[in-house]
């Protein structure tokens, strides 16, 4: 029955990650957070430890990855593509253990197939697969443990195996916390006896979260701050919480957080939940949610807009609307299903329990980017796949070619998002293409393609770094290339330059209206190129987002 649905699952996911690991090895790192986080890693490989003064909280809150991409590397020697390689096989984990995650159960492998496909299909995870940030390690593992989990009562060796990978997902990035928090708290409603709950359920993600926080609190003595300080680095800044507080309204309302091809099944997961939990029954839960998630999808992006535009959302474009009525006539086959594939009001309630935390916390911090709502990505798409599994289900009553037709119309879906891997996009692909495949494994020619602005203000910089000078810059990338030597900050005065040997000035928007805003000074190049203590030379002009200053004689 299922045998042409799994083939086509399995084939276009397996093609998909061979996209990704091939990005993984000819394409340098370019994440901006990853070169600049990378720079420990590096460190570590050349010289066994891990406290350096170039390091900041914000690294020291993410071992897991960098730590042993350091070690990696210091083994076998410095390789980016064996740091991406090692970023994709964290994001094949998550792909593992969200599948696991919705299998055990009566349509269990249909489950997996639609878990396999929703992921694959969001354009975030795309293009962080091989990205060398840790928001699909920390996902991976908070998935994990949630597989580890559910359902059935842990054995004492599956609840020690839990405790592990609680842990393990702190040590990856602190915004693991609140999702086993959520973990935890979910498994106070399972219908089993409060000893097997507490004993077996709740204190080994407990004991996990516990681990991590002590390795928190012993870097954040280190660095003089408090616990929760260090939790919040990064996120907690003036500056971060203007972008969460501007974006905040096309976050929510947009319901673009897994992408165009599941924002009606998204849609529709919610509101099947917020029905089935206020007591409807699973047949009117559909009949009255898939309409409305239809509609929804429209709605929420035309309100983002400010009722300007009506070819928003699921109208954005012709293709976009017929994928979204046909997305809304597949879920109402979920009428037909039977009980078997109906997820129960527990599990509903239980997966929301599970999100509800980070995704609160999301929405007051971190609006801004998608990416860091990967921590809820198992219980959400867990929920996205379990209020579409009785329409698969329903479908599949009418034979293995009946049930493959969406499978197929959704590796369109898939096929597209391919262009989104690690954040290529059409221009992209085009530029590998074009390139000679002998040219492949060159570092500077691969990395002009997806950072060409970058890579001539690297040029330009590194006859400029001597033995032992120091660079200053907001741009935390360089710290990657020239590991210990690179203070990434604003400057705020010329006099504050004095003991650097270069400054780079970035020059976007966004870095101007920082130095505007916040710090009260330029960040027009004319302004530091007229320093005269210390005296700049303006090597280039900032045009492209990067003004180049020789500092000194």
């Amino acid at each position: 029955m299922l045998r042409p649905a799994s083939a086509i699952v399995w084939i276009t996911t397996g093609l998909f990650l061979l996209a990704a690991f091939f990005l993984a090895v000819v394409i340098p790192t370019h994440a901006q957070d990853a070169l600049t986080f990378g720079e420990w890693s590096r460190l570590i490989s050349q010289h066994w430890h891990l406290r350096y003064a170039a390091a900041t909280p914000q690294e020291y809150g993410r071992p897991l990855f960098y730590v042993l991409q350091g070690w990696i590397w210091g083994v076998f020697g410095f390789a980016e593509p064996v740091g991406r390689v090692l970023s994709g096989l964290f994001s094949v984990l998550l792909l593992g253990s969200l599948v696991w995650l919705v299998r055990d159960r009566d349509w269990g492998s249909l489950a997996g197939l639609l878990a396999a496909f929703a992921l694959i299909s969001v354009p975030v995870f795309a293009a962080q697969i091989v990205s060398g940030l840790t928001d699909l390690p920390v996902a991976a593992l908070v998935a994990l443990a949630g597989a580890l989990l559910w359902r059935r009562r842990p054995t004492p060796a599956r609840a020690a195996a839990i405790g592990i990978v609680s842990a393990l997902a702190m040590l990856a990035k602190p915004s693991a916390l609140l999702a086993l928090a959520g973990l935890a708290v979910a498994q106070l409603l399972y219908r089993e006896s409060w000893r097997g709950r507490l004993l077996y359920r709740v204190a080994p993600v407990v004991a996990g979260i516990g681990v991590g926080l002590l390795y928190d609190l012993i870097q954040a003595r280190y660095v003089h701050q408090d616990l929760r300080t260090f939790l919040q680095a990064g996120v907690n800044t003036d500056y971060y919480r203007t972008l969460a507080d501007e974006a905040r309204r096309y976050a929510l309302l947009d319901g673009n957080w897994f992408g165009d091809g599941l924002r009606v099944a998204a849609f529709f997961a919610l509101l099947y939940a917020v029905l089935r939990l206020a007591g409807i029954r699973h047949r009117l839960a559909v009949v009255v949610g898939a309409p409305l998630a239809l509609f929804a999808s429209w709605l929420g992006p035309w309100v983002v807009v400010h009722e300007s535009d009506v070819t928003v959302g699921a109208l954005h474009s012709a293709g976009a609307a017929a994928a979204a009525i046909g997305t809304t006539a597949f879920l109402l086959l979920g009428v037909a299903s039977r009980q078997d594939a109906v997820v129960s009001r527990d599990e509903l309630a239980r997966l929301g329990v599970w999100a509800i935390p980070t995704c609160v916390a999301w929405a007051v911090y971190g609006a801004y980017d998608f990416r860091l709502l990967a921590p809820a990505w198992p219980p959400l798409l867990a929920l996205v796949v379990l209020s579409a599994l009785p329409a698969a289900a329903a479908l599949a009553r009418f034979g293995p070619v009946a049930l493959a037709i969406p499978f197929v119309l959704f590796a369109i879906i898939v096929a597209e998002n391919v262009y989104n891997l690690d954040g290529l996009q059409k221009s992209g692909w085009s530029e590998v293409r074009r390139t000679p495949a002998s040219d492949w494994l060159d570092k500077p020619t691969m990395r002009a393609i997806v950072m060409p602005a970058f890579s001539r203000a690297l040029e330009v910089v590194r006859p400029q770094m001597r033995r032992g000078d120091l660079l200053v810059s907001p741009e935390g990338a360089f710290r990657f290339f020239f590991p210990g030597h690179v203070e990434q900050s604003y400057p705020n005065s010329c006099d504050f330059l004095h003991r650097f040997r270069v400054f780079v000035l970035t020059t976007d928007e966004g870095s101007k209206r920082y130095m505007e805003q916040f710090l009260h000074v330029s960040g027009e190049p004319s302004y530091w190129a007229a320093c005269k203590q210390p005296h700049l030379k303006q090597l280039t002009d900032g045009s492209e987002g990067y003004a180049v200053f020789r500092v000194g004689t």
